[in-house]
């Protein structure tokens, strides 16, 4: 077993899920904190989830030899299933570029005084930056930022659990969603929405994943990314006084001073570039396989369809689309599960 594998597959993992939405405190506040402590157990019961269901994953990709998620999708569903599993993933990426330009504009409006759409206007504007170089600049933005990102956002969450004090502000009620009001089933929904886009990861890596070592990376990054939500949500429960804002984390990050609030904002923002950039690239990519348009053709359709839609609340987005997507991307779960088990 290769160790270096291991660890490239397992950071390629967090990458996948921790997204902006993650690091911003949104996602996990939605998701899990606001149970209290039964959102912790179901920290665990959906890192155990991440690491099983990826490991199922990779060990299919290597018994199939699947080198891109449309493959993938149709060795699972069948042809006709696995079109509409690959329009679906679509719409998925789309759904979190619009995530990650509301969360954007939020972050702007709350801790820069800005006005929303100039911060979705900025963003845009680095996204048809990234864009406009094609994969290689896709490559470069996120070799850089990204693990800058991870380190920077567990570090302040870690710091802010063990020695920064909680506000005046106890005992705020706890945040409620019509659409899930129960901590396992929360779980399963982050589970199932999140490892929808960690199978177009891992099947886009083609051979790469299929190396000696790389199924381990998965259980590892399964666990790296239960300790991940772990610190955010123990971070959120010990200020209460955050929960309810648009980018919670911020808010914890300021109560180690304002030169921790500026950093980790600052950070935060180069997250939601990086995701953004991501998920377009992905979709302009889909456009141009199709034979539909050309490269340059289909990114200023994507962002001329997405800008207009970016002022759209971003925990809105978070507390609505992403669980719908989560009960929609239930299908995913018992079908790996099923095709696993047919040896």
């Amino acid at each position: 077993m290769s160790w270096r594998i291991a660890l490239q597959v397992a950071a390629t993992y967090v990458g996948a899920v921790m997204g902006a939405g993650f690091a911003s405190g949104q996602e996990i506040q939605q998701f899990f904190a606001r149970y209290g402590a039964y959102g912790l157990w179901g920290i665990i019961i959906s890192a155990g989830l991440f690491a099983l269901m990826g490991w199922m994953m990779l060990d299919l990709q290597e018994r199939w030899k699947i080198y891109s998620y449309s493959q993938f999708f149709r060795r699972l569903f069948g042809h006709r299933w696995g079109q509409r599993a690959d329009i679906l993933v679509s719409v998925l990426l789309f759904i979190g570029m619009l995530a990650m330009l509301s969360g954007a504009g939020a972050l702007f409006e709350q801790y820069f005084a800005l006005p929303r759409w100039a911060g979705i206007f900025l963003t845009g504007v680095v996204i048809a930056a990234a864009l406009w170089q094609r994969g290689e600049g896709v490559l470069w933005i996120n070799t850089v930022l990204i693990p800058l990102k991870f380190v920077f956002c567990l570090g302040i969450g870690v710091v802010a659990v063990l020695w920064a004090h909680p506000g005046e502000s106890e005992g705020v009620a706890q945040l409620s969603n019509p659409i899930v009001n129960n901590w396992i089933l929360a779980a399963v929904l982050y589970v199932s929405f999140n490892l929808t886009l960690a199978m177009v990861v891992f099947a886009s890596l083609g051979k790469e994943v299929h190396k000696p070592g790389a199924r381990m990376g998965a259980l590892l990054g399964g666990l790296a990314l239960g300790a991940f939500a772990l610190v955010i949500a123990l971070a959120l429960l010990r200020f209460p006084e955050v929960q309810g804002l648009e980018i919670p984390m911020v808010a914890v990050a300021g109560k180690l001073g304002k030169w921790a609030a500026f950093l980790y904002m600052v950070v935060l923002w180069l997250a939601m570039v990086t995701a953004a950039i991501g998920n377009g690239f992905s979709l302009v990519s889909r456009v141009v396989a199709g034979g539909y348009l050309g490269y340059a053709q289909s990114t200023l359709l994507l962002l001329a369809l997405v800008m207009p839609m970016a002022g759209i609340k971003f925990s809105q987005l978070v507390q609505i689309g992403y669980p719908i997507f989560g009960y929609v991307g239930l299908i995913f779960l018992p079908t790996l599960v099923y095709n696993w088990l047919r040896r």
